[in-house]
C-alpha cells in the first residue's frame, strides 16, 4: 500500500504546552500539547523551528495548525504548519491543566550478570549462581534483584566473572564464599541508605 493512499487532513488545536521533545540536546522535534485532557505530540518541521517565538515555554497556551496523516500502522501523526501564542482559554471552555511535576528518576533495576561460557562455568560459575540465588532469597531480595546469565565477558582467564548492575561493578575470580559480602556491599547497604 503506497503512502499516497493514506488520508491527509487539516487540524487546528488550542491547548496548553506541556513541554518539548528535544533531539541532539537542542533541536525541538515535537511539541507536547494537552487538549481536552489528552496529550498530543506534534512534529515541528525544521523551517518552523527557526521561527518559534522565544516566549513559547511549558505552561503557555498555543494555537497549532497543520496536517494530520494516518500511517499504515493506523497511528495518526500531526505535523505543525503554524504555531502561535494565545491567551489562556476561559475555564468553562477548556480547563487549565496543571503541568506534571518532574518525574523522579527511576532507579535502574538491579541485576547480577554471571558469565555462562564454558571457561567460567568450569571455574565455578554454577556454584556462584547457586550461592547468589540462595543469598538473595535469604535476604528477601529475590524479587528486587535478578540473576542473568550472559555470554562471554572477555575475561576468560579470570573466571568466574560477575557484573553487578546498575553499579557496573566487575568482579573476577569470584568464589561462592564471596557472594554474601558482594550482596551486602551492593544491595543491602544501598537499601539502608534509601
Amino acid at each position: 500500500m503506497s503512502s499516497l493512499n493514506m488520508p491527509v487532513a487539516d487540524f487546528s488545536i488550542v491547548g496548553q504546552l506541556l513541554g518539548f521533545v528535544i533531539k541532539d540536546g537542542y533541536k525541538i522535534k515535537y511539541l507536547r500539547l494537552i487538549f481536552e485532557e489528552r496529550e498530543y505530540w506534534i512534529k515541528v518541521p525544521k523551517e518552523l523551528r527557526k521561527t518559534l517565538d522565544p516566549k513559547i515555554v511549558p505552561g503557555c497556551w498555543l494555537e497549532v495548525s497543520g496536517t494530520q496523516k494516518r500511517k499504515k500502522t493506523g497511528i495518526v501523526k500531526l505535523y505543525a504548519e503554524s504555531i502561535a501564542l494565545t491567551q489562556q482559554q476561559e475555564k468553562s471552555a477548556l480547563q487549565a491543566i496543571a503541568l506534571p511535576e518532574a518525574k523522579a528518576k527511576k532507579t535502574p533495576k538491579a541485576s547480577v550478570l554471571v558469565c555462562q561460557k564454558s571457561t567460567c562455568r568450569k571455574r565455578g560459575g554454577d556454584a556462584v549462581c547457586r550461592a547468589l540465588e540462595a543469598e538473595l532469597h535469604a535476604r528477601g531480595l529475590s524479587d528486587r534483584v535478578k540473576i542473568k546469565g550472559t555470554g562471554c565477558l572477555k575475561q576468560c582467564k579470570k573466571g568466574p566473572n560477575v557484573v553487578i548492575m546498575p553499579d557496573k561493578a566487575k568482579y573476577t575470580h569470584v568464589n561462592y564464599s564471596q557472594i554474601p559480602g558482594l550482596i551486602e556491599k551492593h544491595f543491602t547497604a544501598s537499601a539502608a541508605r534509601e
